[in-house]
Protein backbone atom coordinates (compact mmCIF):
# COMPACT_ATOMS: atom_id res chain seq x y z
CA UNK A 1 0.00 0.00 0.00
CA UNK A 2 1.28 3.58 -0.89
CA UNK A 3 1.89 6.35 1.57
CA UNK A 4 -0.13 9.51 0.41
CA UNK A 5 1.37 11.20 -1.69
CA UNK A 6 3.79 14.37 -0.74
CA UNK A 7 2.98 16.01 -3.95
CA UNK A 8 5.13 17.89 -6.28
CA UNK A 9 5.77 21.62 -5.71
CA UNK A 10 2.70 23.67 -5.89
CA UNK A 11 1.88 27.22 -6.53
CA UNK A 12 1.53 29.27 -2.82
CA UNK A 13 -1.48 31.12 -4.16
CA UNK A 14 -3.24 28.14 -5.94
CA UNK A 15 -2.70 26.40 -2.69
CA UNK A 16 -4.59 29.42 -0.55
CA UNK A 17 -6.80 29.80 -3.16
CA UNK A 18 -8.24 26.18 -2.66
CA UNK A 19 -7.54 26.53 1.21
CA UNK A 20 -10.08 29.40 1.31
CA UNK A 21 -11.95 27.98 -0.93
CA UNK A 22 -12.71 24.93 1.13
CA UNK A 23 -13.05 26.74 4.18
CA UNK A 24 -15.76 29.19 3.33
CA UNK A 25 -17.73 25.97 1.88
CA UNK A 26 -16.50 23.82 5.61
CA UNK A 27 -18.20 26.85 7.33
CA UNK A 28 -20.88 27.31 5.29
CA UNK A 29 -21.95 23.87 6.10
CA UNK A 30 -22.84 24.50 9.98
CA UNK A 31 -25.52 27.21 8.44
CA UNK A 32 -26.61 24.67 6.28
CA UNK A 33 -27.38 21.88 8.36
CA UNK A 34 -28.84 23.74 11.16
CA UNK A 35 -31.09 24.61 8.39
CA UNK A 36 -31.82 20.82 7.21
CA UNK A 37 -32.30 19.71 11.03
CA UNK A 38 -36.28 21.70 10.78
CA UNK A 39 -36.91 19.31 8.62
CA UNK A 40 -34.98 15.69 9.48
CA UNK A 41 -33.22 14.40 12.23
CA UNK A 42 -29.67 14.43 12.03
CA UNK A 43 -28.29 10.77 11.44
CA UNK A 44 -30.87 10.79 8.50
CA UNK A 45 -29.99 14.41 7.78
CA UNK A 46 -26.47 12.55 7.17
CA UNK A 47 -26.73 9.24 5.93
CA UNK A 48 -29.32 9.69 3.09
CA UNK A 49 -26.95 12.69 1.65
CA UNK A 50 -23.65 10.36 2.38
CA UNK A 51 -25.42 7.37 0.17
CA UNK A 52 -26.56 9.69 -2.48
CA UNK A 53 -23.01 11.64 -2.82
CA UNK A 54 -21.23 8.30 -2.47
CA UNK A 55 -23.21 6.27 -4.96
CA UNK A 56 -22.97 9.35 -7.65
CA UNK A 57 -19.17 9.70 -7.15
CA UNK A 58 -18.35 6.25 -7.54
CA UNK A 59 -20.74 6.11 -10.59
CA UNK A 60 -18.90 9.29 -12.60
CA UNK A 61 -15.59 7.17 -11.15
CA UNK A 62 -16.67 3.51 -12.83
CA UNK A 63 -17.87 5.70 -15.91
CA UNK A 64 -14.32 7.50 -16.53
CA UNK A 65 -12.75 4.40 -16.14
CA UNK A 66 -11.29 5.01 -12.22
CA UNK A 67 -9.98 1.71 -10.91
CA UNK A 68 -11.72 0.55 -7.95
CA UNK A 69 -9.99 -2.12 -5.67
CA UNK A 70 -9.55 -5.17 -6.63
CA UNK A 71 -9.50 -7.60 -3.40
CA UNK A 72 -11.43 -6.89 0.04
CA UNK A 73 -8.77 -5.88 1.70
CA UNK A 74 -7.85 -2.95 -0.41
CA UNK A 75 -10.88 -1.30 0.92
CA UNK A 76 -10.08 -1.37 4.37
CA UNK A 77 -8.10 2.04 4.52
CA UNK A 78 -10.86 2.89 2.68
CA UNK A 79 -13.91 2.19 5.18
CA UNK A 80 -11.33 3.14 7.92
CA UNK A 81 -11.19 7.35 6.71
CA UNK A 82 -14.56 6.94 6.07
CA UNK A 83 -15.28 5.51 9.72
CA UNK A 84 -13.20 8.56 10.97
CA UNK A 85 -13.84 11.52 8.16
CA UNK A 86 -17.41 11.09 7.35
CA UNK A 87 -19.31 9.42 9.59
CA UNK A 88 -17.04 9.99 13.03
CA UNK A 89 -16.89 13.50 12.30
CA UNK A 90 -19.76 14.09 10.57
CA UNK A 91 -22.15 12.53 12.32
CA UNK A 92 -20.86 13.65 15.93
CA UNK A 93 -20.98 17.43 15.05
CA UNK A 94 -25.06 16.89 13.47
CA UNK A 95 -25.30 15.70 17.17
CA UNK A 96 -23.97 18.57 18.88
CA UNK A 97 -25.52 21.38 16.79
CA UNK A 98 -28.99 20.12 18.93
CA UNK A 99 -27.23 20.68 22.18
CA UNK A 100 -24.34 23.62 21.92
CA UNK A 101 -23.83 27.37 21.07
CA UNK A 102 -22.76 27.98 17.52
CA UNK A 103 -19.84 30.08 19.69
CA UNK A 104 -18.82 27.17 21.77
CA UNK A 105 -18.76 24.86 18.92
CA UNK A 106 -16.20 26.73 16.83
CA UNK A 107 -14.21 27.64 20.08
CA UNK A 108 -13.96 23.28 20.58
CA UNK A 109 -13.62 22.99 16.70
CA UNK A 110 -10.52 25.27 16.44
CA UNK A 111 -8.71 22.96 18.84
CA UNK A 112 -8.46 20.80 15.53
CA UNK A 113 -5.35 22.58 14.29
CA UNK A 114 -3.74 22.07 17.71
CA UNK A 115 -4.49 18.61 18.82
CA UNK A 116 -3.49 17.63 14.61
CA UNK A 117 0.39 19.41 15.30
CA UNK A 118 0.28 17.54 18.19
CA UNK A 119 -0.26 14.49 16.49
CA UNK A 120 1.56 15.70 13.18
CA UNK A 121 4.89 15.93 15.05
CA UNK A 122 4.63 12.12 16.89
CA UNK A 123 3.31 10.03 13.67
CA UNK A 124 4.13 11.78 11.32
CA UNK A 125 7.66 13.21 11.76
CA UNK A 126 6.59 16.93 11.04
CA UNK A 127 8.69 19.26 12.29
CA UNK A 128 6.54 21.82 15.40
CA UNK A 129 8.39 24.95 15.09
CA UNK A 130 8.35 27.58 17.28
CA UNK A 131 7.31 30.00 14.66
CA UNK A 132 3.98 27.32 13.64
CA UNK A 133 3.09 26.66 17.62
CA UNK A 134 3.12 31.00 17.93
CA UNK A 135 1.05 30.81 14.88
CA UNK A 136 -1.05 27.92 16.00
CA UNK A 137 -1.56 30.13 19.52
CA UNK A 138 -2.12 33.31 17.66
CA UNK A 139 -5.19 31.95 16.00
CA UNK A 140 -6.54 30.04 18.19
CA UNK A 141 -6.08 32.87 20.65
CA UNK A 142 -8.22 34.74 18.00
CA UNK A 143 -11.03 32.54 17.80
CA UNK A 144 -11.55 32.36 21.52
CA UNK A 145 -11.22 36.27 21.29
CA UNK A 146 -13.96 36.49 19.13
CA UNK A 147 -16.37 34.41 20.60
CA UNK A 148 -15.68 34.68 24.46
CA UNK A 149 -18.70 36.80 24.07
CA UNK A 150 -21.08 34.26 22.29
CA UNK A 151 -20.33 30.89 24.47
CA UNK A 152 -23.64 31.10 25.76
CA UNK A 153 -25.37 28.92 28.69
CA UNK A 154 -27.05 26.39 26.84
CA UNK A 155 -24.78 24.24 26.39
CA UNK A 156 -24.82 20.77 27.31
CA UNK A 157 -22.34 18.37 28.46
CA UNK A 158 -23.11 15.82 26.08
CA UNK A 159 -23.48 18.04 23.50
CA UNK A 160 -19.55 19.18 24.35
CA UNK A 161 -18.48 15.89 24.01
CA UNK A 162 -20.09 15.44 20.39
CA UNK A 163 -18.10 18.03 19.50
CA UNK A 164 -15.02 16.82 20.96
CA UNK A 165 -15.64 13.58 19.66
CA UNK A 166 -15.98 14.90 16.12
CA UNK A 167 -12.84 17.05 16.19
CA UNK A 168 -11.13 13.93 17.31
CA UNK A 169 -12.65 11.74 14.38
CA UNK A 170 -11.28 14.72 11.72
CA UNK A 171 -7.97 14.64 13.36
CA UNK A 172 -7.59 10.84 13.37
CA UNK A 173 -8.77 10.32 9.95
CA UNK A 174 -6.41 13.37 8.59
CA UNK A 175 -3.59 11.64 10.56
CA UNK A 176 -4.64 8.00 8.99
CA UNK A 177 -4.55 9.68 5.28
CA UNK A 178 -1.21 11.05 5.54
CA UNK A 179 0.42 7.82 7.55
CA UNK A 180 -0.91 5.36 5.43
CA UNK A 181 -3.12 6.90 2.33
CA UNK A 182 -5.13 4.31 0.58
CA UNK A 183 -2.94 3.80 -3.00
CA UNK A 184 -6.03 4.29 -4.86
CA UNK A 185 -8.13 6.78 -7.20
CA UNK A 186 -8.72 9.90 -5.27
CA UNK A 187 -12.66 10.11 -6.40
CA UNK A 188 -12.89 6.55 -5.77
CA UNK A 189 -11.22 6.81 -2.32
CA UNK A 190 -13.71 9.68 -1.67
CA UNK A 191 -16.70 7.71 -2.70
CA UNK A 192 -16.07 4.70 -0.55
CA UNK A 193 -16.16 7.17 2.14
CA UNK A 194 -19.13 8.34 1.84
CA UNK A 195 -20.96 5.25 1.19
CA UNK A 196 -19.02 3.80 4.33
CA UNK A 197 -20.46 6.64 6.37
CA UNK A 198 -23.75 5.81 4.60
CA UNK A 199 -24.10 2.27 6.34
CA UNK A 200 -22.76 3.34 9.49
CA UNK A 201 -25.36 6.23 10.33
CA UNK A 202 -27.96 5.03 8.29
CA UNK A 203 -28.58 2.51 10.29
CA UNK A 204 -29.16 3.73 13.84
CA UNK A 205 -31.12 6.21 11.91
CA UNK A 206 -33.33 3.35 11.10
CA UNK A 207 -33.66 2.12 14.16
CA UNK A 208 -33.91 4.97 16.52
CA UNK A 209 -34.74 8.04 14.25
CA UNK A 210 -38.46 9.13 13.95
CA UNK A 211 -37.97 8.78 9.89
CA UNK A 212 -41.84 9.49 9.60
CA UNK A 213 -41.14 12.96 10.70
CA UNK A 214 -38.65 14.03 7.49
CA UNK A 215 -40.83 16.30 5.77
CA UNK A 216 -39.40 17.18 2.52
CA UNK A 217 -39.52 20.50 1.71
CA UNK A 218 -38.03 22.34 -0.89
CA UNK A 219 -35.15 23.83 1.89
CA UNK A 220 -34.97 20.56 2.81
CA UNK A 221 -33.91 19.45 -0.81
CA UNK A 222 -31.79 22.67 -1.15
CA UNK A 223 -29.56 21.58 2.16
CA UNK A 224 -29.09 18.39 0.55
CA UNK A 225 -27.84 19.60 -3.04
CA UNK A 226 -25.88 22.03 -1.41
CA UNK A 227 -24.26 19.35 0.58
CA UNK A 228 -23.89 16.92 -1.72
CA UNK A 229 -22.14 18.76 -4.31
CA UNK A 230 -20.43 21.62 -2.24
CA UNK A 231 -19.40 19.31 1.11
CA UNK A 232 -19.33 15.93 0.37
CA UNK A 233 -17.51 16.72 -3.41
CA UNK A 234 -16.16 20.01 -4.28
CA UNK A 235 -14.81 20.27 -0.31
CA UNK A 236 -13.64 17.08 0.10
CA UNK A 237 -11.97 16.87 -3.33
CA UNK A 238 -9.87 19.96 -2.04
CA UNK A 239 -9.32 18.85 1.04
CA UNK A 240 -7.88 15.81 0.18
CA UNK A 241 -5.62 17.73 -2.26
CA UNK A 242 -4.44 19.83 0.36
CA UNK A 243 -3.24 17.25 2.32
CA UNK A 244 -1.47 15.57 -0.81
CA UNK A 245 0.19 18.75 -1.20
CA UNK A 246 1.39 19.75 2.03
CA UNK A 247 1.86 18.92 5.62
CA UNK A 248 -1.15 18.20 7.63
CA UNK A 249 -0.48 21.65 10.11
CA UNK A 250 -0.57 23.67 6.86
CA UNK A 251 -3.38 22.70 6.04
CA UNK A 252 -5.42 22.07 9.43
CA UNK A 253 -4.59 26.05 10.19
CA UNK A 254 -7.28 27.12 8.01
CA UNK A 255 -9.94 25.82 10.20
CA UNK A 256 -9.01 28.75 12.67
CA UNK A 257 -11.05 30.70 9.37
CA UNK A 258 -14.32 28.86 9.77
CA UNK A 259 -15.76 30.75 13.08
CA UNK A 260 -14.48 34.23 11.23
CA UNK A 261 -16.16 33.18 8.23
CA UNK A 262 -19.12 31.80 10.03
CA UNK A 263 -19.80 35.18 11.71
CA UNK A 264 -19.26 37.33 8.75
CA UNK A 265 -22.13 35.21 6.66
CA UNK A 266 -24.36 35.40 9.86
CA UNK A 267 -23.45 39.37 9.49
CA UNK A 268 -24.62 39.39 5.66
CA UNK A 269 -27.18 36.67 5.57
CA UNK A 270 -28.50 36.87 8.76
CA UNK A 271 -27.99 40.77 9.94
CA UNK A 272 -26.18 38.81 13.03
CA UNK A 273 -24.39 42.09 14.83
CA UNK A 274 -20.42 42.63 14.76
CA UNK A 275 -18.11 44.14 17.20
CA UNK A 276 -14.85 45.84 17.01
CA UNK A 277 -13.29 43.25 18.55
CA UNK A 278 -14.17 41.12 15.92
CA UNK A 279 -12.07 42.35 13.68
CA UNK A 280 -9.38 42.31 16.02
CA UNK A 281 -9.84 38.72 16.50
CA UNK A 282 -9.99 38.10 12.94
CA UNK A 283 -6.65 39.94 12.83
CA UNK A 284 -5.06 37.39 14.57
CA UNK A 285 -6.27 34.91 13.32
CA UNK A 286 -5.12 35.51 9.78
CA UNK A 287 -1.33 36.29 11.37
CA UNK A 288 -1.45 32.87 13.09
CA UNK A 289 -2.61 31.25 9.75
CA UNK A 290 0.43 33.76 7.78
CA UNK A 291 3.37 32.36 10.74
CA UNK A 292 1.84 28.87 10.03
CA UNK A 293 2.36 29.10 6.43
CA UNK A 294 5.51 30.62 6.61
CA UNK A 295 6.99 27.85 9.22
Amino acid sequence: MTTAPAGAAVSGVRYTLLALLFTFLWTSAFIVVKIGLRDAPPLFLMSSRFFVAGGALLGYAAWRGRPLPARARDWWPIVLLGLLNFAGYLGFTALSLREISAGMGAVLASTNPLLLALGAAWLLGERLTVLKVAGLLVSFGGVTWIMESRLGSDNTPRGMVFAFLAVASLVAGTLVFKKIGTGHDRLVTTAGQLLTAGVVLGVPSLLWEPIGSVRWTPSYLAVQAYLIVGLSWVAMLIWFWLLAHGDATRASAYFFLNPVLGLFLGALVLGEPLRGADFAGALAVALGIWLVQRA
